[in-house]
């Protein structure tokens, strides 16, 4: 009986971080957030002297920190106007570190398993990006022609491994289409001055792909309470 209640009180947090995903949101709020680094770094490197352009990393982590500062309010905000109206609250998962102390206690007082509300997000897919940009960004010249058809694939591998088992999985076949994105630069004329943000560009319009479809199938299979009871608004 305890471990069917244990499964069950694990099955309960798991789904709850997964609803935090279900209107793709998150995905959409990213992925505006990239495109817009990319937008003020092209601009940037297309307007500033020679020897300003690779200052542009300040872009890059100035854009990044405020998501990190901003991006739960700013979901919260969304949310509470498309999302709970329809199919109700839960409580947001937690962030969870990547690596958290184990420690084993004894008591005689019963206590609740450990909450499985909780999200890698903010490491998983967030901080993976950064991390494979900056790699890049130092141990190469993001502005030659190779590079991007070598660090999108890169890219798509480890979002699809390192989230296969989350609460947020990424389908093969999509993660594909952004392994794709860098061979196919190849066949973009960009110059080369510009070429430096076009990986933020494309990891940002693959997640604006990824969450406007799940928010169009949630809000297809979800529609408005009013819409539902026939309510006059």
């Amino acid at each position: 009986m305890k471990d069917t209640k244990t499964k069950q009180t694990v099955s309960y947090g798991r789904r709850a971080a997964s609803y935090w995903f279900v209107d793709g949101l998150p995905e959409i709020v990213l992925g505006l957030t990239l495109v817009a680094i990319a937008a003020l770094e092209f601009l940037w490197r297309a307007f500033m002297p020679q020897g300003w352009n690779k200052l542009d990393w300040l872009i890059a982590g100035a854009g990044f920190i405020g998501y990190f500062l901003t991006e739960r309010r700013i979901l919260d905000f969304l949310k509470s106007h498309l999302t709970y109206p329809r199919t109700g609250y839960v409580q947001p998962p937690e962030e969870a570190e990547l690596r958290k102390p184990i420690l084993t206690t004894l008591s005689l007082r019963p206590e609740p398993p450990p909450s499985e509300n909780v999200t890698l997000f903010p490491w998983r897919t967030v901080g993976l990006i950064w991390w494979v940009f900056w790699f890049f960004m130092v141990n190469g010249n993001l502005s030659g022609r190779w590079v991007v058809p070598v660090m999108m694939p890169v890219l798509a591998v480890l979002l699809y491994a390192v989230n296969r088992n989350s609460e947020r999985p990424y389908r093969w076949w999509s993660s594909l289409i952004l392994a794709l994105t860098g061979p196919a630069f190849l066949l973009a004329d960009i110059p080369v001055r510009l070429r430096r943000p076009v990986p933020l560009l494309l990891a940002g319009v693959w997640l604006l792909a990824e969450g406007g479809c799940a928010l169009v199938r949630y809000l297809r299979e979800n529609p408005p309470p009013t819409a539902v009871e026939g309510v006059r608004a």
